[in-house]
């Protein structure tokens, strides 16, 4: 027991946190915006786009003055950047642990540790939430209607392998690399035995000889990308009413995304840019104080953070109309 009021950084338990986070497959948030630990809470750092940049000009006679002059020298050119900034929030919920509770409960459990765990899995969820929002945002990004609804009663005409293939050819003509695609667990098992998807995969229909078998594997190896199948949901009832579970990523879109780590140059859409001196356990710390008043320990998780999108181009949209 804590006899002091000072909170005290819980290293024991966020290490059995980090773990369980790291084993839970159903969130993706960390996959698709990398965490990024900075040293400030808060910056400033220049970024070249495709406009300002000039990344990608061919036009203006570009290419035919690269030839050297008869003069011996070269033509010169010139870019421009633009700045950007960034400023991370705190976010975070506590739990009380009476000293009574845990004492019952010491032969079935660990109190603190349950109730860390419990914290983790409301912070996670709002992190993916966010994550979830900033991604699947047509306000953000080209967006584009499906050829044909992904509904079940057009499972036989859906042209997935079309609508993804028009994704990779938009993002490559604005030069920018796709090694991720994003939907929902619905969506996944809606075009997955979609009879297109069928042939496309297996060169002749197949749903009768057990096309649902189309894995995650086999779309990965014939796009050229990873997939990530974002099982997560979230209840949407109020408090104290009757569970509503609704997909976190929704079932609207399919987002074929470029995803980078690390330093800001190596591109990407984006990254959650944690503030490291407040945060020293990474995206989530534990924490722990003493309330003696009320007999009890106070567990804390927290999060100094922002979620940064750097780059539009490097997310294209594809509008299912799910049903």
């Amino acid at each position: 027991m804590f006899n002091t009021t000072d909170s005290v950084p819980r290293s024991d338990i966020s290490s059995v946190l980090m773990e369980a986070v790291g084993q839970d497959q159903h969130y993706i948030g960390q996959m698709v915006l990398p965490v990024f630990p900075s040293a400030q809470e808060v910056g400033r750092y220049p970024r070249f786009t495709l406009n300002e940049g000039e990344l990608q000009k061919a036009g203006s006679g570009l290419v035919s003055t690269t030839k050297r002059n008869e003069t011996g020298t070269y033509n010169e050119v010139s870019r421009k950047f633009i700045w950007d900034s960034y400023q991370t929030e705190e976010f975070g919920l506590e739990e009380r642990v009476d000293d009574v509770v845990a004492r019952r409960m010491e032969n079935f459990f660990d109190a603190e540790m349950v109730t860390a765990k419990f914290l983790m899995n409301n912070l996670m969820l709002d992190y993916e939430i966010a994550v979830a929002a900033a991604i699947m945002n047509p306000a953000a990004f080209t967006t584009t209607n499906a050829t044909v609804p992904y509904t079940l009663a057009n499972q036989a005409t859906m042209d997935v392998p079309f609508d993804i293939n028009s994704l990779i050819e938009r993002m490559t003509l604005i030069g920018e690399t796709f090694n991720t695609l994003i939907m929902s667990l619905p969506v996944w098992n809606r075009i997955r035995t979609s009879q297109k998807m069928q042939t496309f995969m297996y060169g002749y229909l197949n749903v009768s000889q057990g096309g649902s078998q189309i894995t995650p594997q086999m779309f990965e190896s014939v796009f050229g990308a990873r997939i990530l199948i974002a099982k997560k949901s979230y209840d949407t009832a109020m408090k104290g009413k009757g569970a509503t579970m609704t997909p976190v990523w929704g079932n609207s879109y399919i987002a074929a995304v470029n995803v980078a780590d690390g330093d800001f140059l190596n591109g990407g859409v984006g990254r959650t840019i944690v503030w490291d001196a407040d945060s020293p356990g990474g995206l989530f710390t534990s924490e722990s104080y003493r309330a003696e008043a009320r007999r009890s320990n106070m567990l804390r998780v927290r999060s100094n953070r922002t979620l940064k999108i750097m780059q539009a181009k490097c997310v294209q949209l594809l509008q299912t109309n799910f049903s």
